[in-house]
């Protein structure tokens, strides 16, 4: 299937620098996006370092023909190696220690979407009138929730509830959530750092695609209102279309 995409980042209204990175690679139908997080630039380290780390995988292995399950191996081992890469980094440098980085990334094989996330940046299907968020947050207070040990209608004052209980980059050992959707034309996805969600519901998100005519006017929009919400993080948006 055609697949038309636009992405776009912006540093908000508070942060003095822009910690997310996102890429496409169009010809191997790959689109990533990661939200760093670290004193200084390391968070910004810690994201870049990902995204060309797992885009140079997937690259490569894009010279031979894989099915489904084999790009599935293929994106959790490049995760894996991503998530050691960016441990060694910070071992070894005093200032990059203890940076870390989400990561969400779309692979596209064929007429399926294959598609993991570590981390709280998040990847959302609008199909037929209907937004649908895939990834579910790896944070403290939604493994609380499912536990049955916070309730939900209380997780907005949970004093910890930005804390990520995965990342790369943090520990020696890291899981991806994994997913695959079959694609229907005019399937519209993106990926986002957690700058849009925090500041936008998803009804306001699907407001703003819904009244927009491409995905360019869409991403500009979604980052204006976002900022005009707050800004207090940077924004970063990826979306794609199934023609």
């Amino acid at each position: 299937m055609k697949i038309e995409s636009f992405g776009a980042t912006d540093i908000g209204l508070v942060r003095l620098n822009n910690e997310d990175v996102w890429a496409q690679m169009p010809r191997e139908q790959l689109y990533i996006l990661a939200d760093g997080m670290g004193g200084h630039n390391a968070g910004e380290v810690a994201a870049n370092e990902t995204v060309m780390l797992i885009c140079r995988e997937i690259k490569s292995a894009a010279q031979r023909r894989h099915d489904l399950k084999e790009w599935h191996e293929i994106l959790s081992k490049a995760i894996e190696k991503a998530n050691l890469h960016v441990l060694t980094l910070g071992s070894h440098d005093p200032e990059l220690m203890g940076m870390g980085t989400t990561v969400c990334v779309i692979l596209i094989v064929g007429n399926a979407m294959l598609h993991a996330h570590v981390g709280d940046s998040r990847i959302y299907r609008l199909r037929k009138g209907r937004l649908f968020q895939l990834t579910r947050d790896h944070l403290l207070k939604e493994e609380l929730i499912a536990s049955g040990e916070l309730d939900e209608s209380l997780a907005s004052n949970f004093p910890y509830k930005n804390v990520l209980t995965r990342a790369i980059g943090t520990h020696r050992h890291t899981t991806a959530d994994f997913g695959i959707e079959q694609l229907e034309p005019y399937d519209i996805y993106f990926l986002c750092s957690d700058g849009l969600t925090d500041s936008l519901s998803d009804a306001q998100i699907q407001d703003i695609i819904d009244g927009s005519d491409t995905l360019a006017d869409a991403t500009s929009t979604l980052i204006l209102e976002a900022k005009k919400n707050g800004g207090n993080d940077n924004i970063t948006i990826l979306m794609l279309k199934v023609l």
